[in-house]
């Protein structure tokens, strides 16, 4: 071989390697990571206001969900909701221009779930939670098994075992529940549900108030109004303690209907017998806050 082909031969592998390295820094360039479009899971600090007695607020006013996390059905960490199952919109029966989030789940096989969610945070901290919550007009009243949970708590196990949230308020047919789980996740966890003496009424905006000292020892604290009466006042442990892990529980809001959630063979077989009586569930939420222990009852209740 000629020194004139070994050089030809040269050129061409180096013209071809910066033709490679051309191409990859491109790709690095414009083409968006992959964990970008698949998911999106905002952290505490990117929402919180750390050092203020208010720590979040949203009314909805802006059009935009970019403080939340989405879930539907069994994802999580949606980069963006799916229109006409989480969507921001006129407010119903509040003044003109008010927004409120709107979630909807229709009766199918898996579908069950809608919601919106803030970040957990480390440790165990005590707070003061807040939101106007509607259940519109042509809401039907199901007295099938199973309840729709419209506001949950839920811990992060270390050890990544499912469990119940360790607080949630639910709609069993005309009723409103608050349910609590707490204790050992590991083995038989203590469960309670409270029924409230006063019913759902369809059409009409309720407030919420919920105040928590998260602790799974004695020095817990739960206290909750409705439209500003006091419905639940109870101390003692009221998160997990086993999990390995110490999370403030985070609040979930929205629509979960766990009999729409075909997980086991009982449950299929019970969703394709059952002549459904509702077949689909839509809540309104808006003016949600959340506040450090520096708040006070009359300062986070929503407005009339």
């Amino acid at each position: 071989m000629t020194w004139k082909e070994k050089n030809l031969i040269i050129m061409l592998r180096t013209t071809r390697l910066s033709l490679l390295i051309l191409h990859s820094v491109l790709l690095a360039t414009t083409a968006p990571a992959t964990d970008e479009i698949k998911a999106r899971r905002l952290r505490a600090h990117d929402v919180f206001h750390e050092g203020d007695a208010v720590l979040f607020q949203d009314d909805f006013q802006s059009g935009r969900l970019d403080r939340w996390n989405f879930s539907e059905n069994d994802q999580y960490n949606l980069p963006q909701p799916t229109p006409g199952r989480i969507d921001v919109v006129d407010a119903p029966g509040l003044a003109h221009g008010r927004k409120a989030v709107r979630m909807e789940v229709r009766r199918a096989p898996d579908s069950f779930r809608s919601e919106i969610s803030l970040p957990y945070e480390k440790g165990f901290q005590e707070r003061w939670y807040a939101q106007k919550l509607l259940i519109p007009e042509d809401w039907v009243f199901d007295p099938a098994k199973g309840d729709d949970i419209v506001m949950q708590w839920h811990g992060i196990p270390g050890n990544w075992r499912a469990t119940f949230p360790n607080l949630s308020i639910s709609i069993q047919n005309d009723s409103w529940f608050i349910k609590q789980s707490f204790g050992s996740a590991q083995t038989k966890p203590t469960r309670t549900a409270v029924k409230l003496d006063t019913p759902v009424q369809r059409g009409t905006w309720v407030s919420w108030v919920i105040h928590a000292k998260w602790s799974p020892k004695e020095d817990g604290l739960l206290q909750i109004w409705q439209d500003g009466r006091l419905v639940m006042d109870r101390a003692g442990p009221n998160v997990y303690g086993t999990i390995g892990v110490d999370y403030t529980p985070y609040l979930k809001t929205g629509i979960y209907h766990p009999m729409w959630h075909l997980d086991d063979e009982r449950k299929r077989a019970a969703f394709e017998k059952e002549t459904p009586v509702a077949t689909r569930k839509i809540i309104y939420v808006t003016d949600l806050a959340v506040g450090d222990a520096r708040m006070t009852l009359e300062k986070i209740s929503p407005k009339p």
